[in-house]
């Protein structure tokens, strides 16, 4: 599973909206939407961490998206 697509089903699972994600990380949806769709495929380690702690994700999961 890749970055864009935990943070998709992530997102998806709360019940929330890109410009939702937006509001609660500071990240612009257009961003978040490119994450998403993998077309930024490692994003900066700062937005990350950013979306993980919004989407109480343990960055040590998203640090293993893509190895597995």
């Amino acid at each position: 599973m890749s970055v864009g697509e935990l943070v998709a089903l992530a997102r998806e699972l709360n019940g929330w909206s890109l410009r939702q994600l937006e509001k609660k990380t500071g990240i612009s949806n257009a961003l978040l939407s490119q994450i998403e769709t993998g077309r930024i495929k490692n994003p900066s380690w700062w937005n990350v961490v950013k979306i993980a702690g919004a989407l109480n994700l343990k960055l040590e999961r998203l640090a293993k998206c893509d190895r597995e």
